[in-house]
């Protein structure tokens, strides 16, 4: 067994060399410095790959607090049953890190982790209380939890709109990965010459990180979605079943599956498209750190959008981004005061509900171009609260 494969005739060091066995996840800094930094100060962290297994040298400052970590991390599974660690000290009596990415850091010189993301996570000595993307929190760690009390009122903030606005998120990411709980929801009743891939993701994204959709072939308007954990099936049902869109009422429904296997030649849907995608690296993904999920409002679908990310721009050619998305149009605007000269955000209202859920369908996660300097925005969309 390669936990068992441990040299214990090196001396002691301040370095440690950690083995990831069963690296089903991706493990970047971001998720190794988590581990770490509960046991003391790291300095450099290097991750690299040896032949099946993925590696890390991970430098504290003192020879004591390696040590420990040697001592406390040996044998433990970051995620449930998943990505297990053996170390050992290392040969190493220094790093040298030449530049910080998600292989390589230098804490003495940076903290930022800037757009790396956390991967999946869940719970056999879990080491990491959060999930992947947006998996919930469990039970404490070894560690206590790594971070008690996340939930806040939301990063957002109050801007007000037509009567007011609300960020607060309800569910968050609350409760731990359970092995009886499956984060696979089952979506029944999709109209198949609307739905796609992308466009059910636009729809769930709101509610958590998805990781594959998967339309079946044996069951038109039937689709498997796999989110990072079971909290963000619970809070898709809760706000979404029985939702009433292009004719139809959806039913959302918790599998039995454990997870959404990978379709290598997919079959292909009424508008040309794949009936599988893969949406794990997808950064459209909204739950994938605690800042990021805690922005997100978790609330059921209302008349009123809250559009972001998007260029500055008059009200007819907002409405024409919906246009030619060909999604139902808002009947009113309001932006705004601007805070940064890079994006603009408002309230978009529609006649109803359902013609709100389906321009969120079709027009969410669109590029928009601006003429300024040809960037692309993904024009982002949620549901709001506003009062008319």
């Amino acid at each position: 067994m390669e936990l068992k494969k441990v040299n214990e005739s090196l001396p002691e060091n301040h370095i440690i060399l950690v083995t990831v066995i069963n690296a089903i996840y991706p493990i970047n800094v971001s998720t190794l410095h988590k581990v770490c930094r509960n046991i003391g100060e790291v300095d450099r962290l290097v991750i690299f790959e040896k032949g099946t297994f993925v590696q890390a040298l991970v430098e504290f400052r003192t020879v004591a607090h390696a040590a420990e970590a040697k001592k406390s991390l040996h044998g433990c599974d970051i995620y449930n049953n998943a990505c297990t660690l053996k170390v050992e000290f290392a040969r190493q009596e220094r790093l040298n890190v030449k530049r910080n990415d998600d292989k390589t850091w230098d804490f003495t010189q940076a903290e930022d982790f800037g757009n790396i993301k956390d991967e999946p996570a869940v719970q056999r000595k879990v080491l990491l209380d959060e999930g992947p993307p947006s998996a919930g929190f469990g039970g404490p760690s070894r560690f206590g939890s790594l971070n008690s009390g996340y939930g806040g009122s939301g990063g957002m903030e109050q801007m007000g709109g037509f009567g007011g606005f609300e960020d607060t998120p309800r569910g968050g990411w609350g409760g731990g990965y359970q092995m009886d709980r499956s984060p696979v929801l089952m979506v029944y009743s999709l109209d198949p010459d609307r739905f796609n891939c992308q466009r059910l993701f636009n729809l769930l994204c709101l509610y958590g990180n998805i990781v594959k959709v998967n339309f079946l072939k044996s069951k038109e308007g039937c689709a498997m979605v796999e989110f990072s954990d079971p909290e963000s099936v619970d809070r898709a049902a809760r706000n979404l079943n029985q939702l009433k869109m292009f004719g139809t009422r959806l039913r959302l429904e918790q599998s039995r599956k454990t997870h959404v296997e990978d379709i290598r030649k997919p079959h292909e849907l009424p508008d040309g498209t794949d009936s599988f995608q893969s949406f794990l690296r997808d950064r459209n993904n909204r739950f994938d750190t605690p800042e990021r999920a805690a922005k997100n409002r978790i609330i059921p679908p209302t008349k009123i959008l809250h559009f972001y990310n998007v260029p500055k721009m008059d009200d007819d050619r907002l409405i024409d981004v919906f246009a030619e998305q060909h999604a139902p149009c808002p009947t009113r605007v309001k932006w705004f005061e601007s805070k940064s000269l890079k994006s603009a955000s408002g309230l978009a209202e529609f006649d109803t509900v359902e013609d709100s859920v389906e321009a969120l369908v079709m027009a969410n996660n669109t590029k928009v171009e601006t003429e300024d300097d040809g960037r692309p925005y993904d024009m982002k969309l949620c549901f709001s609260r506003a009062n008319n």
